[in-house]
């Protein structure tokens, strides 16, 4: 079964640290929403940063709370034009954490 994804892609000009630390504060800002328990159990992101793009499993509530999250603070960091979001499916087997 695909569990659907947000995929964020980012511009050469922005720094991946920058955008690691980024996804940080968004995934604090989720816990205070969620609570530690649901962030542990229920929030799957797969960094990939020689593609230069993070992959958030939005199948739960916590995994879209942070896409929702992450794409405003990312933009308004980055700017439109530097980050890209997808939408799409990740094969369950395939999924990362």
């Amino acid at each position: 079964m695909d569990r659907p994804t947000a995929t964020f892609s980012f511009g050469p000009e922005v720094p991946m640290t920058d955008a690691e630390a980024t996804l940080r504060l968004a995934a604090l800002a989720v816990e205070s929403l969620h609570g530690a328990d649901r962030i542990q159990l229920e929030l799957h992101v797969r960094v990939e940063r020689e593609e230069r793009r993070f992959v958030v499993d939005t199948a739960t509530d916590v995994g879209r709370t942070l896409a929702v999250i992450f794409s405003g603070y990312a933009r308004r960091e980055f700017g439109d034009d530097a980050v890209r979001v997808t939408t799409g499916a990740l094969a369950a087997a395939g999924g990362g954490k």
